[in-house]
């Protein structure tokens, strides 16, 4: 059966943000890492040599135009690696790459990529993730026909994890769990929150 989970996406520039971002959302136990390079998306986020502290599980989502170079030191507290489909020049030696260091590995699709790229790697993945948003930055408009892409995966697989990430609110996670996400990453909604451990409890109530 799989697991349902939310984790919070954190976007940081240097390792205090990090430190005291990390420290709001001490309550969750699975952490999205939103690393970003400046060229595949503008903003500049976790791309540089993090510290991370142990005993929770990290995705890191690697939005940058040679992810495969970004995550050949990395902290070893990190169990996941998401690689945008749209950076890779060949998909199945990246998917090999990655596993062949011990990693999960999700692909993540952009809203104008179709999940007909992915379709033949699904038995090598470990999950993927949909794009809800045009990818960069906290509070991006939410493009709720994304969501046809969750529900035509989970026809194709009930096993497969997927993961929805991008203006994940209490008035949008319905929508992504109901299309068939079992996985919810949400970034402003949690962190920019008053009461973070709230704002994520909201959000767990929907699974």
């Amino acid at each position: 059966m799989l697991q349902k989970v939310v984790l919070p996406a954190i976007i940081a520039e240097n390792q205090e943000e990090l430190d005291v971002t990390l420290s709001r959302v001490a309550f969750a136990s699975n952490i999205m890492l939103d690393m970003m390079d400046g060229e595949f998306v503008k903003s500049k986020s976790l791309d540089f040599p993090m510290k991370l502290p142990d005993g929770l599980n990290y995705q890191l989502h690697v939005m940058a135009v040679d992810p495969l170079k970004k995550i050949r030191n990395l902290p070893p507290q990190i169990n996941t690696i998401i690689l945008h489909v749209e950076t890779l020049e060949n998909i199945a030696d990246a998917i090999e790459e990655v596993k062949s260091k011990n990693y999960d590995i999700f692909l993540a699709l952009n809203p104008e990529t179709p999940i007909s790229v992915v379709r033949s790697f699904l038995r090598l993945l470990d999950g993927v993730l949909i794009m809800t948003v045009n990818p960069g930055q906290y509070g991006a408009k939410f493009l709720p026909e994304q969501l046809e892409k969750v529900k035509n995966l989970r026809k194709l697989s009930e096993t497969l994890n997927i993961e929805v990430d991008g203006g994940m609110t209490d008035k949008t996670v319905g929508l992504a769990i109901t299309a068939g996400a079992n996985m919810i990453a949400s970034g402003s909604f949690i962190i920019k929150s008053n009461n973070p451990k709230v704002a994520y409890d909201i959000l767990s109530m929907f699974f």
